[in-house]
């Protein structure tokens, strides 16, 4: 649903792009959009533990001054 009350587009899209593609296109297309979703979750996996690390190495940076 957009802001204007009308249906999303992209799901149209989508719909008119499968309607127009063969079986075996579908499928191709298909694998390669859950491939994407894929990497896009992995790369925010990777980006949350990137925070994690640097939050814990300021943790025992601060542990270490005050045990000063």
């Amino acid at each position: 649903m957009t802001h204007f009350g009308g249906p999303a587009a992209h799901g149209m899209l989508i719909q008119k792009m499968y309607d127009l593609l063969d079986e075996d296109q579908a499928r191709q297309l298909m694998i390669r959009m859950i491939e994407s979703r894929i990497k896009m979750k992995q790369h925010r996996i990777e980006a949350m533990q990137y925070k994690i690390e640097t939050y814990k190495m300021a943790r025992e940076m601060l542990e270490k001054g005050i045990k000063k």
